[in-house]
């Protein structure tokens, strides 16, 4: 199935940059974050097993990718299917304090405005 094998490329993928995130994460907490055990993300991550759909579903919200890159199709730069640099800027923003995302906010409209200025 070629699903499955671009499947465990995409899984692979996830986890590689799920640990840049967060050094300290373990298997077992990001197999948490999508509701299986750690010996079913192990079955992922060899590419001897795949989720069902739900689970599919759970992973694409939780790390802000489409279904349609999580099962293998290239990035057509679609809406859902932002490069990487975007998504974790997005998974920053979503797991900081409200305090400092209106300081992060304030931030990003002075880059803008500069960056207008400089255009």
């Amino acid at each position: 199935m070629v699903w499955k094998n671009k499947f465990h490329e995409r899984i692979n993928e996830l986890w590689k940059r799920a640990k840049v995130r967060n050094r300290k994460l373990t298997q077992a907490e990001y197999a948490g974050c999508f509701g299986v055990t750690r010996n079913a993300l192990l079955g992922w991550l060899r590419g001897s097993g795949q989720p069902d759909t739900d689970g599919l579903v759970r992973i694409a919200s939780t790390e802000n990718v489409s279904l349609s890159w999580l099962l293998g199709a290239e990035c057509s730069g679609g809406k859902d299917e932002s490069p990487w640099d975007e998504q974790e800027i997005l998974h920053i923003y979503r797991s900081i304090s409200p305090e400092h995302k209106e300081i992060l906010m304030e931030l990003a409209k002075k880059f803008q405005i500069h960056d207008r200025k400089l255009s």
